[in-house]
């Protein structure tokens, strides 16, 4: 969710500008082929990056001399500068020709073809270029290293840096770079150190490094103080928010504070620009967005899907939309249609994922027993890491406290914690990140086939590693409360999942969960108990429904009133249950939409199927109070499609069947 775009483009850039323009003014100097004027209009345009200008001008009179080394060489720079890299490789690679001993040609034509993305030619020219002075065999190894790097070469790139200075700092953040890239996030954090201790510019672009590896060790805090410091640095500068540099400053931040929970001050982060200025800005604006309007982060993403410069992320975040929204069939079809791009961009526990996501709509039983043997994997890994933080611990607690006996009262610093901590897990929490998919993606499998006690055991088999996970918890109580004689057991897994949420914000808990935790206090006879919640609910919502900027509306209260309908529906108390689904949808015109529905339509479906099955009644009161429930839900409806997804199926149209419905069932009784 972050620019991940590590090189020493910086200082590149200042090389190159060093030594473009003193080879120009010698150039001109030694042969001027332009009259003073033009020449005066091509570097006034230069002076005011006004590029474009230039290159037309340039153009013209190349015209009349297509082999002049100054005017190739002054289009070849200000194309490059005008991020036109392709052209300007080709003006380079002109002049590697005319001027074959000029090293500085060699280096920028390479180096255009890296900014082209031409990395393959890149390594090809750096590979066969000879340079005799070391400053410019330096700056081409590095930009063969960075050509090789970007193809996914690692170890040509770090035998490539292998040959450079060692002493170098650009050498030093390319070694960084390999190591970010690599995965390797602990020791590109040590060398972007180093560098930034022993350069004096670049600081800003190594803070920022510094922070996104901070950001990948999950070490949240130290990233956002960094980059806190590099925005208070801007503004002493007054620089514009919208500065490519400061716009990846910002980015970060609004990561930073989203992975933190913080989606109110995220959301802020995003509003400090223009969110379309460019791909990585667009991405993290609709991630942040999400849960305010999923559809329209669905299609932001599809579009950047599109793009030839897309966030690398972009795939693996669309695919995941798709899928925690239950549109498993789209994300198959985007996962098949984007196979020859997955393989990059995706994680290897993510490719596999997904790919038993396409598996489990046409083979369930192959993608189980693909599932299976990763799950293997998984758990294998989980233990050896748990097994690490239990070794750890055992060394810390062997340790003799000599601090504590001198001052035993005393809280130990955070260094020393830090040195100290012996559930340092960051590593057993990623693996285990990665896992959960996996493990809820085979439970649903044996959920859809009816097979409660196969997901109980499949839950239970993996109680060591994720008892303390809102996932497992939450599915847990699902799969006791759907076998119908365990509710009990499901109540204690909802009310541990109900404790950690309620810490924080209780309506983090799923509605459903929170429906199905009051039905099961009813079942079990705790009336009281399931009250006091469903009030606790209205009131919270109530005050923050006061609150300003409270973020997409709340239906926990609705659902939950839906539900206990449902439940007396199902016992056959109609008259209670079908008044308590019509009232739960009070005030119409907040609580109507597709989930909402969804469960007062169920409920309805159940009560005509017993209508026409004579196996219940419809009193008069009933019927008057349902039809104009069913009214209220066509004037309220009218442009809300239902679960269906299809546009043309609104809940006006489903409410009008089934008022038809109910009255020619009246009229038959």
């Amino acid at each position: 969710m972050q620019r991940a775009i590590l090189n020493f483009k910086e200082e590149n850039k200042r090389i190159e500008t060093n030594s473009s323009c003193s080879l120009h003014r010698t150039e001109h100097r030694r042969r001027s082929i332009m009259s003073s004027s033009i020449t005066s209009q091509v570097y006034s345009c230069i002076r005011d990056d006004d590029y474009n200008a230039a290159i037309d001008i340039l153009k013209a009179k190349l015209g009349d001399f297509p082999r002049s080394r100054p005017l190739l060489s002054l289009l070849a720079y200000c194309c490059y500068h005008n991020q036109e890299y392709t052209r300007a490789s080709e003006f380079y690679e002109t002049l590697t020709e005319l001027c074959p001993k000029s090293e500085e040609y060699h280096v920028n034509y390479v180096q255009s073809l890296v900014k082209g993305g031409s990395y393959l030619d890149a390594s090809r020219v750096a590979a066969s270029s000879l340079m005799s002075s070391s400053m410019h065999s330096q700056r081409l190894k590095l930009l063969q290293a960075q050509a090789e790097m970007e193809q996914g070469m690692m170890s040509e790139s770090s035998k490539t840096l292998s040959k450079c200075a060692e002493d170098d700092p650009e050498t030093i953040i390319a070694l960084s770079t390999l190591a970010f890239k690599d995965g390797n996030f602990d020791k590109a954090l040590a060398t972007y150190k180093s560098a930034r201790h022993i350069m004096s510019s670049n600081q800003r672009m190594l803070t920022y490094c510094i922070a996104l590896c901070h950001y990948r060790l999950r070490e949240y805090d130290a990233s956002l103080e960094l980059i806190e410091e590099i925005i208070d640095t801007t503004k002493v500068k007054n620089q514009n928010s919208n500065d490519t540099f400061v716009k990846e400053a910002l980015n970060l931040k609004a990561v930073l504070l989203y992975e933190m929970k913080q989606y109110a001050a995220a959301k802020t982060v995003t509003t400090l620009f223009d969110e379309d200025l460019d791909a990585v800005t667009a991405h993290n604006h609709a991630i942040i967005n999400v849960a305010e309007d999923p559809s329209a982060g669905i299609q932001k993403l599809g579009t950047l899907l599109s793009q030839q410069s897309l966030p690398p992320e972009t795939l693996g975040n669309l695919l995941t939309l798709y899928t925690s929204h239950g549109q498993d069939i789209l994300a198959a079809e985007v996962f098949e249609a984007n196979k020859h791009l997955a393989g990059d961009l995706l994680r290897p526990e993510l490719y596999a994922y997904f790919e038993a996501v396409s598996l489990s709509l046409t083979c369930p039983d192959d993608a189980i027993a693909m599932m299976e043997a990763q799950r293997a994997h998984y758990i294998h890994n989980l233990s050896v890491s748990k097994q690490s933080i239990s070794e750890k611990a055992k060394v810390v607690s062997a340790r003799p406290a000599t601090a504590s006996r001198h001052k035993a009262t005393s809280r130990p610093t955070a260094t020393a914690e830090k040195k100290g901590h012996p559930l340092s897990n960051k590593d057993f929490d990623s693996i285990l990140d990665s896992y959960m998919p996996l493990l809820c993606l085979q439970a649903k499998l044996y959920w859809e086939r009816r097979e409660y006690s196969m997901v109980e055991n499949l839950l239970r088999d993996n109680v060591d590693f994720c008892s303390d996970q809102d996932a497992w918890l939450m599915n847990m109580g699902h799969v006791m409360f759907a076998q119908g004689d365990k509710f009990e057991a499901s109540v204690t897994y909802y009310e541990r999942l109900l404790e950690r949420c309620a810490r924080a914000d209780l309506f983090k808990m799923p509605a459903v969960a929170l429906a199905n935790l009051c039905v099961a206090y009813v079942l079990i006879e705790q009336n009281e108990t399931a009250e006091e919640l469903i009030k606790t609910i209205e009131r919270e919502e109530e005050e923050l429904a006061a609150m300003e900027n409270s973020g997409g509306q709340i239906y926990h209260s609705c659902i939950v009133n839906l539900c206990i309908g449902s439940l007396y529906c199902e016992r056959k108390n109609y008259a209670f249950g079908i008044d308590r689904i019509c009232k739960s949808m009070e005030p119409f015109e907040k609580n109507v939409c597709s989930d909402t529905w969804f469960y007062a339509k169920k409920s309805l479906l159940a009560f005509a199927l017993s209508l026409s099955n004579q196996s219940a009644m419809i009193k008069d009161f009933l019927f008057r109070d349902l039809i104009q429930f069913l009214e209220e839900m066509e004037t309220y409806g009218k442009v809300i499609p239902t679960e269906s997804n299809e546009a043309e199926v609104t809940i006006a149209s489903e409410a009008r069947k089934l008022k038809n419905m109910f009255t020619l069932l009246a009229h038959d009784m």
